[in-house]
Order: C-alpha cells, then sequence, then structure tokens
C-alpha cells in the first residue's frame, strides 16, 4: 500500500541543505521511493499551518519508509539536515 511522507521545511542554510539532498535523493530512490512534490508556496485554504515549503515523497508502503528512516545509510543525513533546516516529518497512507 502506498505511504507518502509529508515534510513542512524551513531550509536555514542553503549550500548546507543542497549537501543534505544531493545523499537523500539517490537513498530515498534506493529505498523505492521518489519525491512527488516540492512547493515553496502551497496554498492555504485554512487554518493556520503556513509551512515555508511542502516536500512529498512517495513510498512503497509504510514499512520501506521506516527502514529507509532507520537505515544506517541516513542517519549521517538526517544530521546534516537537522543542521541545515528544521522539519515536521509525518507518513501517510491510504487503508487497506
Amino acid at each position: 500500500m502506498t505511504a507518502y511522507v509529508v515534510i513542512d521545511l524551513d531550509i536555514a542554510t542553503q549550500d548546507g541543505f543542497r549537501e543534505y539532498v544531493e545523499g537523500a535523493g539517490p537513498l530515498i530512490e534506493r529505498f523505492g521511493g521518489r519525491n512527488i512534490v516540492t512547493d515553496d508556496n502551497a496554498l492555504v485554504l485554512e487554518g493556520d499551518w503556513t509551512p515555508p515549503t511542502v516536500v512529498i515523497h512517495e513510498f512503497p508502503d509504510r514499512e520501506t519508509v521506516q527502514r529507509f528512516w532507520d537505515s544506517p545509510e541516513y542517519q549521517p543525513l538526517k544530521e546534516l539536515r537537522r543542521k541545515h533546516s528544521t522539519v515536521k516529518v509525518v507518513v501517510a497512507q491510504n487503508p487497506a
């Protein structure tokens, strides 16, 4: 069942974050994921959620997302991301 990683992204340092993307992008693909949305001008229709950038990745299922998130290869990238940005991340999928 397809899972979607929804990220509220606030980049503090562009160059440092670019380094993160260069490492994380190929790793996401290795885990069967792909980026489907990157929008730094999301339209807020209701409420007070105004993320600087919305990113959505698609993965085969929630278990694959968890394996990616916990993988040894992602841990140093996660630290790099934390150094150069602030994020809120959720994973959602449709029920079977």
